[in-house]
């Protein structure tokens, strides 16, 4: 499968293997990310915003099948350190890994996008 992935987030092996090369499932994967990821990127800014740890732990725990089957990279860590310490962390420490989560995630939205449009 010719496509050109020019990825910093993204390691395409997951998807390449999934789709069994068919462009067609490859674009079915990439645009229901970007139906799915915004909407909780604005719930886990919502929840941020109202400081509800629980719902920030949540979230994250929902959006962890994506961050692995796009094999968005560096975020294991993130995952579980939120997973177990959620409660315990200190807000400012959550709110800091949170937001380089976020961050993390619009270049992920952008480098969905880029090769979305490049290869489609």
């Amino acid at each position: 499968m010719e496509i050109n992935w020019q990825a910093k987030y993204i390691d395409p092996q997951n998807l390449i293997e999934v789709s069994y090369g068919d462009k067609r499932r490859l674009l079915k994967y990439l645009n229901r990310f970007q139906e799915l990821i915004p909407k909780r990127i604005e719930k886990l800014q919502q929840s941020l915003e109202a400081k509800d740890r629980k719902m920030i732990r949540q979230t994250v725990h929902q959006m962890s099948p994506q961050l692995q089957f796009f094999g968005i990279r560096n975020t294991e860590t993130f995952v579980r350190r939120l997973e177990f310490e959620y409660e315990t962390m200190p807000f400012e420490q959550l709110n800091l890994l949170v937001k380089d989560f976020l961050d993390k995630l619009e270049g992920v939205q952008e480098e969905v996008a880029l090769i979305i449009k490049s290869n489609f």
